[in-house]
């Protein structure tokens, strides 16, 4: 068990399509035993930003798994964060982020594997996962509103699809206002943290 380090782009790896799990439960697969303890130690080191997730790519495996922060764990080590293993998006709600959320409460998507850049991703407001856990049990389950977003791009990283991706293909959308605006987190002369728009 050790903290991995975390893969950034351009890496050609973050644009793999993951390779499903069939070795379970994990404690008969030493390998697959070390990237669940490795994901839980490398997310829970990450502090600036604070890790709320992290997918087995990157960290480089390419295998279909992935931990986020649900409060809900099935596994000791994990604190509050779940393990998913072969997850599968069975259902999409039809109403998106900006539909549901007032302007004040949208929020931006940040990824470890794309430090100090953020952006809106208009996703759906809820998703039904199905997915494995560590034991090889199946569970399915709803998420909402930042809980969806934070399966849903877990789960992008799987498919080997990237935050920004969503974001450039939402450019010239009318109904939103931060259609196709990728930020860099920077400081300005006070030291305070400003968002500066990537032309």
């Amino acid at each position: 068990m050790a903290i991995q380090k975390i893969i950034t782009a351009p890496n050609p790896l973050l644009r793999q399509k993951s390779k499903p799990v069939s070795n379970l439960p994990a404690n008969r697969d030493k390998k697959i035993r070390k990237i669940i303890n490795d994901l839980l130690e490398t997310v829970k080191s990450a502090s600036d930003p604070e890790g709320l997730g992290l997918s087995a790519i990157q960290i480089g495996q390419e295998v279909r798994i992935f931990v986020a922060k649900t409060g809900k764990p099935t596994y000791q080590q994990a604190g509050n964060f779940e393990v998913f293993i072969n997850p599968k998006i069975i259902e999409t709600s039809k109403k998106k982020l900006s539909q549901i959320l007032p302007k004040s409460k949208q929020f931006f998507e940040g990824c470890l594997s794309l430090p100090e850049i953020y952006g809106f991703v208009d996703r759906p407001y809820q998703v039904k996962m199905e997915w494995q856990d560590e034991k090889g049990k199946k569970h399915v389950r709803l998420f909402t509103n930042k809980l969806s977003v934070c399966v849903q791009h877990e789960f992008d990283h799987l498919e080997g699809i990237l935050f920004t991706d969503h974001i450039l293909k939402q450019k010239g959308s009318p109904r939103l206002s931060e259609a196709g605006k990728i930020y860099e987190l920077k400081k300005n002369d006070k030291g305070e943290e400003t968002f500066e728009e990537i032309e």
